[in-house]
């Protein structure tokens, strides 16, 4: 097929002179005499960018159409290359797709830092199981790194709680006290509370305060009270303390 027929044709099949040009591209690729890898890599770079520009359902019949239109069109070299190249873009088009729903979810579900040893985690928003145990997920890596001794739940922006998702906060305020911090739950709606207590929240295991200034003050004494007994324990140590080593003072 000569050069004139070989643009008619990309003419033809391009909606756009983007995409005339990138047929014309694999066209003339397709008809350079070249062989075997050399040729694969003269079909991939324009496959490629014709992937990027067109869905596959698209492509294909544009193939089709090429194959067709053109006895010589290397289609036994096409194929497997069209299958690769897909196989990576799919992988690819993945990749930022978990990147995307990661940074939507950093987005929604921010871990902040409000005061030395305490983090705030503020939830908006419908809270299904997906979003709570991702969610929890983080809190727990991010609680641990940070060493953080008191945790800050505002469910303030959160409309209700189903008891999936109740059920993985329950869980992860368990795990927070593991780790050794405090859990202080704020904003509490009447049905949100309701669902707690069905599932059968220890109301021991967590602190409930008013609003966010209320848990504020409230992680501020806990922080207060845990120095305060650990000069007393300082204190008790150097004095030489029975249970404590050296020589038994009087109590």
């Amino acid at each position: 097929m000569d050069n004139s027929r070989l643009e008619m044709l990309a003419e033809e099949l391009g909606a756009s002179e983007q995409e005339r040009k990138l047929w014309r591209k694999l066209l003339l690729a397709s008809v350079s005499g070249a062989t075997g890898n050399n040729l694969r890599e003269a079909l991939r770079e324009p496959l490629l960018e014709l992937l990027d520009e067109l869905e596959p359902a698209a492509l294909g019949a544009k193939l089709k159409l090429v194959i067709e239109r053109v006895p010589t069109f290397p289609a036994a070299e096409l194929l497997p290359a069209v299958l690769e190249l897909w196989g990576e873009q799919r992988r690819k088009r993945n990749q930022i797709q978990r990147e995307l729903e990661y940074m939507f979810l950093e987005m929604a579900t921010p871990i902040i830092r409000i005061w030395t040893e305490v983090l705030l985690v503020p939830l908006t928003g419908s809270l299904d199981t997906d979003r709570a145990q991702a969610m929890a997920e983080r809190l727990l890596e991010r609680a641990s790194t940070a060493r953080a001794r008191v945790v800050i739940v505002d469910v303030t922006g959160v409309p209700v709680i189903d008891t999936a998702a109740g059920s993985f906060l329950i869980e992860m305020f368990s795990a927070v006290k593991l780790l050794g911090a405090e859990v202080i739950l704020t904003g509490l709606k009447p049905e949100v509370a309701h669902t707690l207590v069905k599932l059968g929240i220890d109301f021991r295991m967590v602190a409930i305060a008013r609003d966010l200034e209320d848990a504020l003050r409230q992680a501020i004494a806990m922080l207060e009270e845990e120095k305060r007994q650990r000069r007393q324990i300082a204190w008790w140590r150097g004095n030489n303390f029975p249970g404590e080593g050296g020589e038994h003072g009087d109590i």
